[in-house]
């Protein structure tokens, strides 16, 4: 049975659907699991493209309005193999719907071994039924000091709704002088394990006009292993990240 992980976060911008996308497809790719996405934000839904699908014909409110059963609001990205349950292309504001998400998601668990959720960000009564859904939360933040004091929020909010909290990434991590440096990042989380921070990477970026995840278009730039780390962690699977050597290290610089 495939256990469901949920990305959050109350603040937008801090590269959660990314985070999503990559993931999902490092999870299949990278360690040969069976995958399904699923985009829970449907007033401003973009993890399907991410994959290149622009305008789903179907999608999750087809699903929990009961009009068609999960397997047939799925999208199969060709190009990865990955399963993809996608948001509206067009805001949708009856949020009140995600009571039904356990119900409608559960089912299908047998199918895959993971099921990974990028959802809203904000948490509010109506997305209760999201959190009730979701088994293991994952918290995506940044390094600085407003994105921790974000990050401690979503976890008070997780905390209260008595959500299973797995831990947190820290995401467009620059080193800079401004920021919270990897000690200070764990301290400030005290007691919220931190799984990997995640540097700037303008590869990362650019794979949004691909709409291929940065994992598939860019598998060697430091991002994406750091990604590939993380997902590793989260799988509990054994990985050895790859040795870097000078010059591909020296040849990163100038690829970006």
């Amino acid at each position: 049975m495939g256990e469901v992980i949920g990305f959050f976060s109350t603040k937008g911008g801090v590269g959660k659907t990314t985070m999503t996308a990559n993931v999902g497809a490092t999870l299949k790719h990278e360690f040969d699991f069976e995958v399904l996405l699923v985009d829970t934000h449907i007033l401003g839904a973009d993890l399907s493209s991410h994959f290149g699908l622009l305008n789903p014909p179907v999608h999750i409110k087809d699903m929990l309005s009961g009009k068609l059963p999960p397997e047939k609001t799925i999208y199969k990205d060709p190009r990865t193999g990955i399963n993809i349950i996608p948001g509206p292309f067009h805001p949708d504001t009856q949020t009140s719907t995600f009571k039904n998400f356990k119900k409608y998601l559960h089912p299908i668990k047998d199918d895959y071994d993971f099921i990974v959720v990028d959802t809203p960000p904000w948490l509010g009564r109506e997305t209760s039924g999201i959190i009730k859904g979701i088994e293991t939360a994952i918290v995506v933040g940044t390094p600085t000091i407003s994105g921790m004091l974000e990050a401690k929020r979503t976890f008070d909010l997780l905390t209260r709704k008595k959500a299973s909290i797995g831990g947190s990434i820290i995401n467009f991590y620059r080193g800079f002088d401004y920021e919270l440096h990897p000690e200070e990042i764990e301290g400030f989380l005290k007691g919220v394990p931190v799984l990997g921070i995640i540097p700037e990477d303008e590869k990362i970026r650019r794979s949004l006009g691909y709409g291929v995840p940065a994992v598939i278009s860019s598998p060697k730039s430091p991002g994406v292993e750091a990604i590939v780390e993380v997902s590793s962690v989260l799988a509990d699977v054994d990985y050895e990240p790859p040795k870097r050597g000078f010059l591909s290290k020296f040849f990163d610089m100038f690829s970006r």
